[in-house]
C-alpha cells in the first residue's frame, strides 16, 4: 500500500552545539519521521516548531493519554534511540532538534514526510 510520494529534509547540528538549523518542511504533512544517527552525548531530544521560518522555536508538547487531568508532557526522545526512525508530531512546517547536551561532533538528522 503507497502512502505517496516521501519528501526528505535535513537539520543539521554542529559539533558543541545543542540545536539544530530550521527545517522547513515546505507544508504540514500527515505523516513525520525523524531519522536518529548515530549519537555518543547520551543526550535526550525535543523537537521545536515555529509559526514562520525566522520566528520563535519552542518545544513541542503533547497532551497526556488516558488522564482526566488537563497538562502536557515535553514530546522527548530517549538518548536510546539512536540510528533509527522516531514518529514525530505532525501538522508542523518549521521545526528544529534540540539535544538536551552538547553533541560532540556533527550529526545530520534526515525529517521524513509523507501523506
Amino acid at each position: 500500500m503507497s502512502h505517496g510520494p516521501l519528501s526528505v529534509y535535513t537539520a543539521t547540528m554542529a559539533t558543541n552545539t545543542t540545536l539544530t538549523s530550521s527545517a522547513d518542511l515546505s507544508r504540514a504533512w500527515k505523516t513525520v519521521y525523524l531519522q536518529v544517527p548515530t549519537m555518543t552525548s547520551g543526550t535526550q531530544l525535543h523537537i521545536q516548531a515555529s509559526d514562520t521560518l525566522a520566528g520563535t522555536y519552542r518545544r513541542v508538547y503533547h497532551p497526556p493519554i488516558n488522564s482526566s487531568t488537563v497538562g502536557v508532557n515535553a514530546f522527548a526522545i530517549a538518548s536510546s534511540a539512536t540510528n533509527c526512525l522516531v514518529p514525530i508530531p505532525n501538522g508542523l512546517r518549521y521545526i528544529k532538534v534540540e539535544a538536551t547536551a552538547v553533541v560532540s561532533f556533527d550529526c545530520a538528522f534526515k525529517i521524513i514526510c509523507s501523506d
